[in-house]
């Protein structure tokens, strides 16, 4: 491009110094060389955007198809994770409702009470989606709605789920904590504690708190953004 620009500029100093032509003449051909500059340099900026563009429009769909693979990996640990809270609330509210009779005799027969324990970690994938964002490359989704979806998916829903995992696990290890205070202790006594009692069963509202959380909140955005990224991906 600039070998084009330099040679019609030189044909412009020629023009103008070319005896020989009238004064119409030379103004008709400045004129000309100059539309052919102006009309080379534009169409070489719109190439190079339309170019970029592309690339960064490239780079779009295949985050966005990572993203999706995420998403999808992220039900399936949803599904585990509520399957989890479910089966260890079940089993903390079989412990609360056991009378001190039903304790004495699960002890007199050497039996001992089931505490399942299951902690709640990360469960969600985010490698990418901070990847693409790190490098301040966001702004190259088209779709707004899209974009916004995307966002308040990260942003607001996995934190979230993030957070009431935290505040679980926390409730578990005060559950932990008055076993250990309670070590020279039967355990029947421990299971009549009326404040053992109360912390499990605050525990037990924590996780179906957590159920709908992840059930009502973030599944399905999960479920919606995987559909409005293969719309996106199938244009």
């Amino acid at each position: 491009m600039q070998e084009e620009i330099t040679k019609h500029s030189n044909k412009i100093y020629k023009t103008v110094k070319n005896s020989e032509h009238t004064l119409g003449e030379k103004v008709k051909e400045i004129i000309i060389e100059i539309f052919i500059i102006v009309f080379a340099v534009t169409l070489s900026i719109w190439l190079h955007g339309w170019s970029e563009h592309r690339h960064q429009q490239k780079e779009v769909s295949v985050f966005l198809a990572n993203l999706k693979n995420d998403l999808k990996n992220d039900i399936e640990s949803i599904d585990r994770e509520v399957k989890a809270y479910q089966d260890t609330n079940t089993s903390y509210e079989k412990i609360l409702a056991l009378t001190p009779s039903q304790l004495d005799s699960i002890y007199k027969s050497k039996s001992k009470v089931d505490f399942p324990i299951h902690s709640h970690g990360q469960t969600l994938t985010v490698g990418n989606y901070e990847s693409f964002k790190s490098s301040g490359k966001l702004g190259y989704i088209e779709d707004e709605k899209l974009k916004q979806k995307i966002l308040n998916y990260y942003q607001i829903f996995v934190p979230a789920a993030n957070e009431v995992d935290k505040m679980y696990t926390e409730f578990l290890f005060k559950c932990f904590d008055k076993e250990i205070e309670n070590a020279d202790k039967p355990e029947k006594e421990l299971y009549s504690d009326p404040k053992y009692k109360k912390t499990l069963s605050y525990l037990v509202k924590l996780g179906k708190n957590n159920i709908r959380v992840y059930k009502e909140n973030t599944k399905p955005l999960a479920v919606e953004l995987i559909k409005e990224i293969e719309k996106e991906l199938g244009k």
